[in-house]
């Protein structure tokens, strides 16, 4: 497997300044894992056919969610729910498969993926399922620790590792999982999240305090950086349907960044701050965009609040910050129709189904909760066509 050296990017971007992801030639390579990379371009692989799936029952709809755990007394793996499409009302969770530290979970068609820890090692776990039910699973445990976002793409499954700073690519194309890359970004760099733009790759480093792009046409060479202020924190990135906006959230500083974009040129345009009193004890976690592209919500640790974001025109600007009904939420998705608002709690009130208004953005009351311990991420399987 190919490994590129790079050039470091340029300085801190400043609003209203524009910054072009510093593109890199081909450098002295090394190697640092078992696979070779495929000869086949990465981005011609990539597809993202991906869609709604929902059952008919007594004239309503139901979807079928599932919930990735840290693991605890209370919590043992990935457990599953149904949900209500037309009231919001949620079944109670069953474990669905036992594993430690299944804390982040996603759906591609018949492919559940998850991450956990066994006996010491750490990686991920790719489930194969028929009929809704398990069939059979790989597990790759390359790692110390388990991973804390992944990400499904067409052929590829991609992991963020927060503490080693790593991000790891597999090959999902065959039966069995390959790793096709193992990129290195420092020891607890942060790695928090991946995005994909155009032919790049983007990992938010949270404890870096910058974006890192990596092409995947180029055996994932660093194509770029995105800086932000010392101390910031990105977490995590959402860009609309066009991939002329991104919006990153970042944990420290508690502010939503929004820059235009265009190919590998980023222009920020505003810095808005999500938090409440100063924002002392505030941790922005997870973000999500509306379909229609109007509204913006993220979930905010240590004052347990949900924020919205109008973002709308050419300004953005809050709209509300509402009670996430628990402690520490992390996660958080919106419904097929966008009707109701999920949120995962971790440290207390379990996941709970919020109304939305469409037309206004708010957040109402609570139709629903499910009592679940250390829940971190969420998904309906109509979900998979977000453009986190």
């Amino acid at each position: 497997m190919a490994y590129y050296l790079i050039q470091e990017a340029g300085p801190l971007v400043k609003a209203g300044m524009r910054l072009q992801a510093v593109v890199t030639s081909r450098a002295e390579e090394r190697f640092c894992g078992k696979r070779p990379l495929p000869e086949v371009s990465a981005r011609s692989q990539i597809k993202t056919e991906r869609k709604a799936e929902c059952i008919m029952y007594n004239s309503k709809i139901y979807s079928h969610g599932y919930i990735g755990t840290y693991h605890s007394e209370e919590s043992r793996g990935v457990y599953h729910f149904t949900f209500n499409e037309k009231n919001g009302q949620m079944t109670e969770p069953e474990l669905f498969y036992e594993t430690e530290n299944a804390k982040w979970v996603t759906k591609n068609g018949g492919l559940l993926v998850f991450s956990m820890r066994k006996e010491g090692h750490a990686g991920t776990c790719f489930l194969r399922l028929r009929d809704g039910k398990a069939d059979y699973a790989y597990e790759i445990l390359e790692e110390r620790t388990a991973p804390c976002y992944i990400l499904q793409e067409g052929e590829f499954v991609c992991t963020a590792n927060y503490h080693e700073g790593t991000v790891m690519v597999y090959s999902v194309k065959d039966k069995k999982p390959d790793i096709v890359a193992r990129i290195e970004n420092g020891e607890e760099a942060g790695c928090h999240q991946i995005l994909i733009h155009g032919q790049d790759m983007m990992v938010p480093c949270l404890e870096q305090d910058k974006i890192r792009m990596f092409d995947m046409d180029n055996g994932f060479a660093l194509s770029g950086e995105i800086m932000f202020p010392e101390g910031s924190g990105p977490r995590h990135g959402v860009f609309n349907r066009e991939h002329t906006k991104l919006f990153v959230v970042s944990e420290r500083s508690n502010e939503l960044f929004i820059f235009k974009v265009r190919g590998r040129e980023f222009s920020l345009e505003q810095i808005l701050p999500i938090y409440l009193d100063g924002g002392k004890t505030a941790a922005a976690a997870a973000i999500r965009l509306t379909s229609d592209e109007r509204f913006l919500y993220i979930s905010v640790r240590g004052q347990d609040i949900l924020t919205v974001a109008d973002v709308r025109g050419s300004r953005a600007k809050v709209i509300q910050h509402v009670p996430c009904g628990g402690v520490h939420p992390r996660d958080l998705i919106l419904s097929r129709e966008e009707g109701f608002l999920l949120a995962a709690n971790r440290f207390g009130g379990g996941i709970v189904s919020m109304e939305r208004d469409r037309e206004s953005g708010l957040i109402g009351e609570i139709r629903s909760r499910i009592h679940i311990q250390e829940g971190v991420s969420v998904l309906l399987e109509e979900q998979e066509g977000s453009y986190v």
